[in-house]
């Protein structure tokens, strides 16, 4: 017996989906979920970001090209990692002419809810080449663990 999906153009998934698709298409990224938008206004500076989960830690990769170490504050309250900062314009230019800015510049700000299991004491925050790089270790209780069997 074969079923037949129904067109629902209203729901609140495929309006999701269109929206997210919509904005990707405008702005070269879709919405974020957990971590708040990822779009941002045109012009506006904000930073793409990497996420990954491996036995020991949780790994956060942001993409801060021009931005001083300085410039970037990290925090970790009740399991919300928050990256906030400014990438500033700098105008070194002597002589006047013609110019083109592509580069987007301005405050920025991410949050990213992170599991319980994380170990608050441990976080680090690295800057290198354009990219801080946070690692958030697991506790032990939630690190993975072989049981032995026993023969019974």
């Amino acid at each position: 017996m074969s079923t037949i999906a129904r067109f629902e153009p209203f729901s609140a998934a495929s309006l999701h989906d269109d929206v997210e698709r919509l904005l990707r298409e405008t702005f070269g990224r879709g919405l974020g979920h957990a971590d708040g938008p990822a779009v941002t206004a045109a012009g506006a500076f904000g930073p793409a970001l990497d996420v990954e989960e491996s036995d020991d830690a949780f790994t956060i990769h942001v993409e801060l090209p021009g931005v001083a170490s300085d410039d970037v504050d990290v925090s970790l309250e009740e399991n919300v990692l928050t990256i906030s900062g400014e990438r500033r314009f700098y105008d070194d230019r002597e002589a006047d002419g013609f110019r083109r800015v592509e580069r987007s510049f301005g405050r920025f700000h991410r949050a990213i809810r992170l599991p319980d299991r994380v170990d608050a004491a441990g976080v680090k925050a690295v800057q290198r080449d354009g990219v801080l790089t946070v690692t958030a270790p697991k506790s032990e209780e939630a690190k993975p663990r072989r049981i032995a069997v026993q023969a019974g």
